[in-house]
């Protein structure tokens, strides 16, 4: 009875991981709007290793051998080993050393607020927003690089600063980590947004930033190019964005 108790919650357990793994691959797409590739597949294999030593488990009931004994014990250590190493690995890399500096003089002749700029002259917002602290979301970071300003890369490519255009809800939460009352983050790269993610997706991202910006006391420049958007979708913005009167 006491075997039967036994193996019969090893089979459970199995189950679960078993369970686990179905769900991780039929809602890959969906994880990979918050996770990277990579993570999942690392993940993929942790809890694949973890199935095979609940297997091992079972295995051990079922018939009972030297090696079987402490085989699930090697091959589930094994697995959290290397789980807590994928994951320590992962936190070191998504934290992405990028926080806004003040980079003019001055002071700022732009309100708290959330703004779409339908310019890319990138001297005028800056000019704008002299006296506070400004970081750009952007795909072209030569653009602020040369000017000093610190960035994030909109990029699927690992590199300096990038943060995969996919993963809208780890750049919300960057950006709003660094949001306070004396912070500009200027977005140039709408349109790139837009073509990896829908409008829909990125509409519903760009509000939600720009609320919590709008209670931090922040300030939010979108720079859009007019002819790039269908006129609904721009109408759409106008409705959420103030126009930004640049000279």
């Amino acid at each position: 009875m006491e075997l039967d108790l036994k193996l019969g919650l090893e089979i459970l357990k199995l189950g679960i991981v078993t369970l686990a793994l179905l769900i991780l691959y039929r809602y890959r797409a969906l994880f990979e709007t918050s996770l990277s590739r990579s993570l999942l597949r690392k993940g993929a294999h942790v809890t694949l290793l973890l199935w095979l030593g609940f297997l091992a488990d079972v295995m051990n009931d079922v018939y009972p051998t030297s090696l079987t004994k402490i085989l699930d014990d090697i091959i589930i250590s094994f697995a959290l080993l290397l789980g807590t190493y994928y994951l320590v690995d992962y936190m070191r890399r998504a934290r992405v050393a990028v926080e806004p500096s003040k980079i003019v003089n001055g002071t700022s002749q732009l309100k708290s607020g959330a703004y779409l700029a339908g310019t890319r002259d990138i001297d005028s917002i800056l000019r704008l927003s002299a006296g506070k602290k400004v970081m750009a979301l952007t795909r072209t970071p030569e653009v602020f690089k040369k000017r000093g300003i610190p960035y994030l890369w909109l990029s699927k490519v690992e590199g300096e600063n990038s943060m995969d255009p996919l993963r809208l809800p780890a750049i919300l939460h960057r950006l709003i980590s660094t949001a306070d009352e004396d912070t500009v983050i200027i977005i140039d790269g709408l349109e790139y947004l837009i073509m990896e993610n829908g409008f829909s997706s990125v509409f519903k991202f760009l509000t939600t930033l720009r609320d919590y910006f709008l209670l931090k006391g922040g300030t939010l420049v979108v720079v859009v190019s007019p002819a790039a958007l269908e006129e609904n979708q721009l109408s759409l913005l106008r409705r959420e964005f103030k126009e930004l009167e640049v000279e």
